[in-house]
């Protein structure tokens, strides 16, 4: 439903719209349209035109060479005086014309700071120059570039030019087929009206380089002469300018102004979408015959230190789940191997018999797939799969028979000449694992590879990279918060909190032992911090106490009692006849589904975690704040010493 305009709201609007139109509509009015081409025609008008032209066009480019790098710098970098620095890239935009034109007379004229200097050694004179009317307009009109593409690049998310990277492109190569081709709206929109700004340039033309016929009049001084002799002719110029200005704006109006509608248009619908029509000049790619995978075995030795602290060494063909609490430094320590955070350091890092630690990230063959994929968006499935090898080298053709290869063994060959927006969560997941296994990594990095999908995608593609997984000849280091992708997946866990390795330990011995509170409630265990005595009694740290079947076999030893949430009973009334030895009473404060099962946190002395049947829930009648009594058996209480 649309919604009403207010009329408190539209009034002042329509005024601020008829207060904008009404000049322009003038000019429209006051045109003497007979006469216009004649008018449009004369020498001094083109004149001015193509000069105005020339002008404008000098300082696009000027802009663009010195503004991108600029804009590129305030977007990624930091640096001493940033702030100052962009003041001073907008201060052209406020300041008034003639103000920035006596600032360039103070600047660059003849008894300016540098105007003696170029003079004395290069003879140039930049004042009442073509060169001064260059140096005018694109001193007022680069910081339209400038802000532009800075906001292109600040809504830029990193991760996919560092996936560029991680897959071996050079940063030059980054920046040519990752970062401008993104960017692409931004630039050309910052371009355009750096363009119409520097056409439509006066003030500070005219004070820096004055009105010289065929020097340095451009169309606007153009306009302010001709208002004294002849001002239909002037108004016949005005609207020349006018219309150029709004041609630039309807090219620019949400297609390039909002690159975002320009994504969305280009396919979001889902695996529905339209597909891309394959070339019909070229070789297709999909019938050249597949590239078989490599099997060099690359075992991984590394320690990291600075914010994340922990040491590797893993055999080829090792998968470890990385694991711990949110801020632990999982994502850190893949950064760290990675080499692109200066937070951690890995060294060495030996992959294989090499040590990539001295190298750059990007020849250091570490793939790595961040939670979202980072696909890049304006690349079909095929050419993103095949982008590491075409940075190593490989040709097309082999590139894109490889890459194949690898998409159709993760099942989405079908899928090769979709863009990202037309993929599913899944596809999207497949496709970015491909990409990584045909660059031939030596140690594959996955940080949170499910985390996006739904529960059934995530079975599947769980499914797909424990097959593909077991094939690989490296080392890979998948960050997860779900117990059962770390259990299922990997050869050994590494569980991290607070920057620290807690434990290193094979799924079935993380299962059994877990060694602190976080590990053993990750495994849906309850966990207090406790003391061992000689009596089977575990002192916990709250005062309370449990009895184990299983003695401790040293007195007095610090670490944890460990309970699996699935053994806790939950009764209504004191447990009778039960052989639980240990009993205390509780309140039910929070209830919530985990699964098939009813979690039910309860509060008392210690808290616990029980999880039960929805029927058992429903007989019990649980609620908020409902009181229980709980037992827990002596055999199913464990003490694991720290």
């Amino acid at each position: 439903m649309r919604q009403r305009t207010p009329l408190p709201l539209a009034l002042p609007a329509a005024l601020a719209v008829a207060f904008l139109f009404l000049p322009l509509a003038g000019i429209l009015a006051r045109t003497p349209w007979q006469t216009l081409p004649a008018r449009l025609t004369r020498p001094e008008v083109t004149e001015a035109l193509t000069l105005s032209l020339i002008v404008s066009a000098w300082a696009l480019l000027l802009s663009l060479v010195l503004g991108v790098p600029l804009a590129w710098l305030l977007a990624r970098t930091n640096f001493p005086g940033k702030a100052l620095v962009r003041c001073l890239v907008m201060l052209p935009m406020v300041l008034p014309p003639t103000v920035a034109g006596v600032a360039l007379l103070q600047g660059y004229g003849r008894r300016g700071i540098l105007g003696p200097p170029l003079e004395e050694w290069f003879g140039t004179t930049l004042p009442f120059s073509t060169a001064g009317a260059v140096m005018a307009s694109t001193f007022v009109a680069m910081p339209f570039l400038v802000i532009s593409l800075e906001g292109a690049l600040t809504t830029l998310h990193p991760r996919y030019e560092e996936a560029a990277t991680s897959l071996g492109a050079s940063p030059l190569r980054v920046f040519r087929t990752i970062t401008l081709p993104m960017i692409a709206p931004g630039l050309f929109a910052g371009a355009a009206l750096c363009w119409a700004r520097a056409l439509g340039e006066f003030g500070a033309t005219i004070t820096f380089a004055g009105n010289l016929p065929g020097t340095t009049q451009t169309l606007p001084l153009q306009v302010y002469l001709l208002l004294q002799d002849d001002p239909e002719g002037a108004t016949a110029v005005s609207l020349l300018l006018l219309a150029i200005a709004t041609t630039v704006l309807l090219v620019l109006r949400g297609h390039w102004l909002n690159p975002q509608s320009r994504t969305d248009r280009r396919g979001r619908g889902g695996p529905e979408g339209p597909v891309p029509a394959r070339p019909r000049t070229t070789p297709d790619p999909l019938r050249t015959t597949p590239h078989p995978g490599r099997t060099t075995p690359h075992p991984l030795r590394t320690t990291i230190t600075g914010a994340v602290e922990t040491t590797l060494d893993a055999p080829p063909g090792t998968t470890i789940a990385v694991v711990g609490p949110n801020g632990a430094g999982k994502t850190t320590l893949l950064r760290a191997l990675l080499g692109l955070t200066s937070r951690a350091t890995a060294s060495p890092v030996e992959l294989g018999t090499a040590d990539v630690a001295a190298i750059p990230p990007h020849r250091r063959r570490i793939a790595w797939v961040p939670q979202d994929g980072a696909l890049f968006p304006h690349l079909t499935a095929l050419a993103n799969t095949a982008y590491g090898l075409r940075a190593h080298g490989t040709p097309t053709p082999e590139a894109h028979a490889q890459a194949l290869h690898w998409l159709t063994r993760l099942g989405v060959a079908d899928l090769a000449h979709r863009r990202p927006g037309q993929l599913s969560g899944g596809q999207a997941q497949r496709v970015a694992l491909a990409r990584a296994l045909a660059a031939n990594p030596r140690l594959l990095l996955l940080d949170e590879p499910l985390a996006a999908l739904d529960q059934s995608t995530r079975a599947q593609v769980r499914h797909t990279l424990r097959t593909h997984l077991a094939d690989f000849p490296g080392v890979c280091l998948i960050v997860t918060h779900d117990p059962l992708e770390a259990v299922s997946l990997a050869d050994h866990v590494l569980v991290v909190e607070d920057g620290r390795t807690t434990q290193y330990a094979t799924p079935a011995e993380l299962t059994r032992h877990p060694r602190s509170p976080w590990t053993a409630r990750m495994l849906g265990h309850n966990a207090w911090p406790a003391r061992a005595t000689a009596e089977r009694t575990l002192l916990l740290d709250d005062g309370a106490s449990l009895t184990t079947a299983d003695p401790p076999r040293t007195p007095a030893t610090a670490g944890l009692a460990v309970v699996p949430a699935e053994a806790v009973s939950l009764h209504t009334t004191p447990p009778t006849g039960t052989s639980a030895r240990n009993v205390w009473e509780g309140k039910v404060d929070e209830l919530t589904t985990h699964g098939s099962r009813v979690r039910v946190h309860i509060t008392g002395e210690p808290d616990v975690v029980a999880e039960i049947t929805p029927a058992a829930a429903t007989d019990l009648s649980l609620a908020e704040g409902t009181p229980v009594w709980i037992s827990v058996k002596a055999t199913e209480v464990r003490f694991v010493p720290r």
